[in-house]
């Protein structure tokens, strides 16, 4: 019975890994918001080396990314009248897999994004 507690806590600390242990490599790939408007497509795409590149939006050019714990990190340029403001966006995991990815910033304001699928 011993060798099971100790066999049953090993195997129960080991699956209790983070959220950015267990779901990194989810986030690599081209999101598209999801939009009622079927002509309008914007997103983001998040490269494995951290990089990041904006998807339909001139104004907006993200550059890099990162999760932290249950947070992504989304910085970049801001483009508009003459000015470039570099900025970084903190947003809310909800939920990541590879159908549909919801985050939230702390303003309530949501995005759910998909992946976008080479056809």
């Amino acid at each position: 019975m011993k060798q099971f507690c100790i066999i049953f806590l090993a195997f129960f600390l080991g699956s209790c890994g983070s959220l950015e242990n267990d779901n990194a490599g989810l986030f690599v790939g081209n999101w598209l918001e999801e939009t009622s408007n079927r002509h309008f497509v914007q997103g983001i795409s998040l490269k494995a080396d951290g990089t990041a590149a904006s998807i339909g939006m001139a104004t907006l050019k993200y550059e890099k990314w990162k999760q932290d714990g249950n947070k992504l990190i989304l910085s970049g340029q801001s483009l508009g009248n003459g000015q470039t403001i570099d900025f970084s966006e903190k947003w809310q995991i909800i939920e990541i897999n590879p159908h549909i990815m919801k985050i939230e910033k702390s303003n309530g304001h949501k995005i759910n994004y998909r992946p976008l699928r080479n056809r």
